[in-house]
């Protein structure tokens, strides 16, 4: 059965625990908190849960005054789409800035090689378009060699001269500072924020389809439950059984650190190296 509410996803992991066989004895926001607590180790961990997404930011003066950035006002991203809650209905766009999760780069105003038909490197191409591929002899073999030489030199130069600016930004302010002389930033002029956006599960339901999603969210249903027994340990039931809520905890817990290993191993981003 394709799960595509928030609803259906929690009655599903109760019958993954034995309901309605068995009595789970969580309270239903709990339930709804467990899941939310699920959903943010997702976001944070797995590769699937996150998205690349560019907003292009036009500075005002309200921005040069602060010297810093609003994150929560950068609106949509570049590209963003139209999309219809499976909860509410209500369609809206995303990516949009209250779905950033991180920025991981900032183009500051100005570029050594722009595109646009004065280009460096269009106006190589437009000028030895021939040469790229017949040689003064006339047959097919061209200096492509000198041409991927000089292409690679231009893009070393931009990366010198236009190299993403260096930032302080945190999730807990949505401040994004920008470390760079703020007297050669001007009105009007635009930056390019690189950042991770959350996928929406209201969006694309696919997630309530995760395996590991599924299974994280279990086992923090079952420490739930076990934390929910505590107080009935050791009292005897009809027939003789008694309630062990202390084995259910142990196994939630191990359950929650072979999931959080294997994210760690196989869905989260590695850590990029710094250089310089």
């Amino acid at each position: 059965m394709a799960i595509t509410t928030r609803q259906e996803f929690i009655d599903f992991t109760y019958r993954r625990l034995g309901a309605p066989v068995i009595q789970i004895n969580i309270d239903s926001e709990q339930a709804e908190d467990r899941l939310d607590e699920s959903l943010e180790y997702m976001h944070e961990r797995h590769f699937d849960f996150n998205e690349r997404a560019q907003f292009v930011v036009p500075i005002t003066s309200n921005i040069i005054a602060n010297k810093y950035f609003d994150v929560s006002t950068f609106g949509y991203s570049v590209g963003a789409q139209a999309v219809t809650s499976s909860t509410t209905g209500v369609t809206s766009f995303w990516p949009a800035a209250a779905d950033i999760r991180t920025i991981t780069k900032v183009y500051s105003p100005g570029s050594v090689v722009g595109d646009y038909m004065f280009d460096l490197r269009y106006q190589m191409t437009l000028f030895d378009f021939f040469g790229l591929y017949f040689n003064q002899s006339g047959y097919s073999q061209g200096p492509m060699g000198l041409y991927m030489e000089a292409m690679t030199y231009i893009s070393m130069i931009n990366d010198v001269f236009n190299y993403p600016s260096s930032f302080t930004y945190t999730k807990t302010t949505d401040r994004l500072f920008l470390e760079s002389e703020w007297a050669n930033i001007k009105q009007n002029q635009y930056v390019m924020v690189e950042a991770y956006v959350q996928v929406n599960a209201d969006y694309y339901p696919k997630i309530w389809s995760d395996r590991i999603f599924q299974r994280h969210y279990a086992a923090l249903l079952k420490k739930q439950w076990a934390q929910n027994l505590m107080k009935y340990t050791g009292m005897p039931l009809p027939g003789g059984a008694q309630l062990n809520a202390p084995a259910i905890m142990q196994d939630a817990i191990r359950e929650l650190d072979a999931i959080e290993a294997m994210l760690l191993k196989t869905q989260e981003l590695p850590v990029d190296p710094m250089i310089g």
